[in-house]
């Protein structure tokens, strides 16, 4: 990512992930109990705009969108088929999925 502090804000404002630790290249956020990722600050960043490295799976696909349009979040439309799904970008350009399960 471009911006360490910029990308921990915007994951804890849009998610409501709580930060585990941080120095001043990374850090830790926790997604739920023994789960979470790492933020890396980078200087020739290129964001993943062709595929989602990773999925954030919901119970209701429908509200989850309607809070992260809310909080303006870009977003794609609602995929049919299955699993029902939709595609944001992070702050820093990053493709993330939503599944419903």
């Amino acid at each position: 990512m471009k911006d360490l502090k910029e990308s921990i804000h915007w994951y804890q404002e849009i998610f409501g992930f709580k930060l585990l630790w941080e120095n001043e290249r990374m850090c830790s956020l926790s997604i739920a109990p023994n789960c979470g990722f790492h933020l890396v600050q980078i200087s020739d960043f290129q964001p993943i705009d062709k595929y989602t490295p990773f999925n954030y799976v919901v119970e209701d696909i429908e509200t989850v969108r309607n809070i992260l349009k809310e909080k303006g979040v870009s977003l794609s439309p609602i995929r049919d088929g299955e699993p029902k799904r939709f595609d944001l970008t992070d702050i820093n350009g990053n493709m993330i999925s939503v599944i419903q399960l």
